[in-house]
């Protein structure tokens, strides 16, 4: 899959620590020595010596020499190796798309969206990990812990073959015997850091809505195979994202877990997306959004329509705008009924065409998207 890995890898691949860890995950023992540590294979029939810190003298020559060793100690190509040593402290998810382009490379349009696919799907497994309960469509105000989690993912670099995605996620090491180590996995779970977390509930995410797909296409049934696993992370939000990972209509997609060598996880087959998965899971995706409202909403707008029955009261208006903090900017018309008060302002803002935002709880019905129980609902000074 990965020929040439360039000097991204080989940088993080130099780190000490990096290399002390994975060297432990494969059971080398350690010896201290003047300047760094000397690890020995649990056969003996191999050594390589780490230098404490990078500033030592020879110390690049010292990593060559250690991803040598271990080439020939296992049989495997540096490459992989160093690959390996790199993301040893972080879970990391490969999303393999399947674009109509030369190897390694993708159409930008399709990149855009596939890249904007992968931040909304790891952001769906941060906020299904925070949040304190299920929900079909997330809010738009996210958990501040998810969203604090987001700061810390990082994308790597992209791979031949197909037009791969790379999404890195830094979890804590393991220190001492922190887990709990019980039957019952939901405990198991919560033992874990908050990154790790993400990281197995996107697994169990994404297996669950494909799963729910395949219900739809083998056994006929309707979107209660979607909404019945909300508790396990399903939601429209996550099925936009996984719908988003095929490069071209008609394209396929496969997603591979690899998990930081201080916090093993057991191994699984990746996950792969067909074409007609995908056509259920963007369908899914709409009816559960005509099904539930999205909550804590901000419309940004401005007043296009007005209307009530007499010259006093309560009266509808309709808001031209867009949506705060969505990561789709496309302007929509929205619908909502605001109290005497409100609707005043409202007319005076249509009037003069002042911006104007209210937050509430947006539902589509039909082609009509409208915000109920609207609150907050305010007039924007026009600036100089």
């Amino acid at each position: 899959m990965i020929n040439d890995l360039g000097g991204f890898h080989f940088a993080q691949a130099s780190d000490p620590q990096r290399i002390s860890l994975y060297l432990t995950s494969h059971d080398w023992n350690p010896q201290e020595e003047q300047g760094g540590t000397l690890w020995v294979a649990t056969d003996e029939a191999y050594e390589v010596f780490v230098p404490r810190h990078r500033q030592m003298r020879g110390y690049e020559s010292y990593i060559r020499t250690i991803l040598k060793t271990l080439s020939v100690a296992e049989g495997r190509s540096e490459a992989k190796i160093s690959l390996e040593i790199s993301i040893s402290d972080a879970d990391v998810q490969y999303i393999h798309t399947d674009p109509e382009a030369d190897p390694g490379t993708t159409p930008i349009e399709e990149g855009v969206k596939a890249f904007e696919s992968l931040r909304q799907w790891v952001l769906a497994g941060a906020v299904s990990e925070s949040a304190e309960q299920a929900r079909l469509v997330q809010p738009a105000r996210k958990p501040a812990r998810a969203l604090e989690f987001m700061r810390s993912v990082r994308l790597g670099p992209t791979f031949e073959g197909s037009y791969i995605l790379t999404a890195y996620i830094p979890v804590p090491p393991l220190i001492g015997q922190t887990e709990i180590d019980v039957d019952d996995p939901r405990v198991r779970a919560f033992s874990q850091p908050f990154e790790r977390r993400v990281s197995l509930k996107l697994r169990e995410a994404t297996r669950e809505a494909v799963s729910a797909a395949d219900e739809v296409i083998q056994r006929r049934v309707g979107i209660e195979a979607f909404t019945h696993r909300a508790e396990r992370g399903v939601n429209a939000n996550l099925c936009e994202a996984l719908a988003g990972f095929t490069a071209r209509e008609g394209g396929e997609a496969r997603i591979d877990f690899s998990w930081a060598l201080s916090r093993p996880v057991e191994s699984a087959n990746p996950i792969t997306l067909t074409r007609n998965q995908v056509t259920i899971l963007r369908e899914a995706a709409k009816e559960m959004r005509a099904q539930a409202p999205e909550d804590d909403v901000t419309a940004v707008g401005a007043v296009v329509r007005l209307h009530r029955e007499g010259a006093f009261g309560a009266g509808e208006i309709s808001i031209a705008g867009i949506i705060e903090g969505s990561a789709n900017e496309r302007l929509r018309r929205i619908w909502l009924e605001l109290a005497e008060e409100d609707y005043s302002q409202a007319t005076r803002a249509h009037d003069s065409g002042a911006t104007v935002s209210v937050t509430g709880s947006l539902v589509k019905r039909g082609n009509r998207y409208f915000l109920q129980n609207p609150s907050a609902f305010t007039v924007h000074p026009e600036t100089p």
